[in-house]
């Protein structure tokens, strides 16, 4: 295991401790089960309201999911400032980050002090999902494992103590830090704690600023504040955003993603997901830091 691999182990039991655009070369183009952070703050007991109106969103993505058999779809949420409990329906299985690993990318470079000026680059790499401008982002940071362990310091930091970011290239043609396989529960606990982590306003702020070409999803709910990457897999197409949603008393942290054959079809169905979380935003247990 490399130094950097150990620290960011280290810095994940410390908190444990505690109480794309694709990167694709192209122009920027149910079951519910719940899983727990481990945090010593006891997770909040679930507002009755709150249990069923999660019942019926996960009906409304059931019904998502049996009407695209052909696709892998799965949604995630948890309120704003929560440690607990994240809701998941669907079939979340471990994907490619795409372009959504551009947050933590983004916070890392503010949270780095260098003294220069990225609020450009951090305007396109968020809103545009500008690939030469997250480019830029990395190589501020130092490329390499530099910037990987720098990225990930931002992810201990919204609480996902598992995800790791490669320092180098994999797949040709690709960035490195866009092949990050991201879990959807440990996204939903980061974008939960976005909001509140020191820094994190002009990324947030940008979220809320995305270009009209890729307000699909989660971009069509007002309001939201999100991310999207997308981009082709040897298993299919994935589609995926983070986002933070407001609802009636706070705001939520909604993720979802969704693999199939084409970006259309991929985008089409998270318009289908959201419209499920406009439904029952307002019911569902929401959050603040």
């Amino acid at each position: 295991m490399t130094t950097r691999r150990l620290a960011a182990a280290a810095l994940g039991a410390a908190l444990l401790t505690l109480p794309a655009c694709s990167d694709d070369p192209a122009p920027a183009t149910g079951t519910t089960t719940s899983t727990t952070a481990t945090s010593s703050r006891p997770a909040a007991t679930p507002r009755p309201a709150a249990a069923g109106a999660d019942r019926e969103l996960a009906r409304s993505v059931a019904k998502v999911a049996r009407a695209h058999p052909e696709a892998d779809i799965a949604l995630a949420h948890a309120p704003v400032g929560a440690r607990g409990p994240v809701e998941v329906h669907g079939h979340p299985t471990t994907l490619v980050a795409w372009s959504t690993i551009k947050v933590p990318l983004a916070l890392a470079v503010i949270r780095s002090a260098d003294g220069g000026d990225w609020s450009g680059d951090v305007e396109r790499a968020l809103t545009a999902s500008d690939n030469a401008a997250a480019d830029s982002l990395w190589q501020r940071l130092g490329a390499g494992e530099a910037a990987a362990g720098a990225v990930e310091t931002q992810l201990r930091r919204g609480h996902d103590t598992r995800t790791e970011v490669p320092a180098e290239v994999t797949v040709p043609g690709y960035s490195a830090f866009g092949q990050s396989r991201w879990r959807l529960t440990d996204q939903t606990r980061f974008t939960a704690a976005l909001p509140c982590l020191a820094g994190s306003s002009s990324v947030t702020e940008a979220m809320g600023r995305v270009v009209d070409g890729q307000r699909w999803g989660l971009g069509t709910i007002p309001g939201a504040r999100f991310k999207g990457g997308w981009g082709s897999t040897p298993e299919g197409y994935v589609v995926r955003q983070l986002g933070i949603v407001p609802g009636t008393k706070g705001d939520l942290a909604v993720t979802l993603q969704v693999r199939t054959g084409t970006h259309e079809e991929g985008t089409a169905i998270a318009d289908e997901l959201a419209r499920s979380v406009r439904l029952h935003r307002g019911t569902l247990e929401a959050g603040r830091c």
